[in-house]
C-alpha cells in the first residue's frame, strides 16, 4: 500500500476512536440503572432510530446513511467477492456513503489491514 492510503486509514482509525470516546461520555453521563426493569427505558432514551435523530445529525452523515451499498462476500462464489480483502478494496478511497460488507459463512484466513 502506498503512503497516502496508510495515512487515510490512520485518520479513519482516529475518527473511530474519537467517536467511541464521545459515545462513552454520553453513556457515563447517564449511568445504567441498577434496576433491571429500567434498563430498556434508559437504552431507548439514549439510542434513537435514525428517522427520529436525523435532524440532530450532520447532513452529510444523514445523506451517507440513506442508501447504503451492501457488498456480499461468499467463499462459495455466490456473492460479489469471495474474499473480505477484495470487498474492502472495492470501496473507493474517499467514499462518503455507508458501505455494509456482509460476510457469508465459512472460515476466512486472511490478513486484513484497514
Amino acid at each position: 500500500m502506498d503512503g497516502k492510503r496508510i495515512e487515510r486509514n490512520e485518520v479513519y482509525a482516529l475518527v473511530l476512536c474519537v467517536s467511541i470516546l464521545l459515545f462513552a461520555l454520553i453513556v457515563v453521563s447517564q449511568p445504567i440503572p441498577a434496576d433491571k426493569s429500567q434498563v430498556e427505558a434508559w437504552f431507548n432514551s439514549i439510542i434513537k432510530p435514525v428517522k427520529e435523530r436525523g435532524k440532530t445529525l450532520d447532513s452529510e452523515l444523514v445523506e451517507a446513511k440513506t442508501e447504503p451499498r451492501i457488498i456480499n462476500v461468499m467463499q462459495s462464489g455466490g456473492g460479489e467477492f469471495n474474499t473480505i480483502t477484495k470487498a474492502i478494496e472495492s470501496v473507493p478511497s474517499g467514499n462518503d456513503k455507508r458501505v455494509i460488507i456482509s460476510i457469508g459463512p465459512g472460515s476466512y484466513k486472511e490478513k486484513i489491514k484497514i
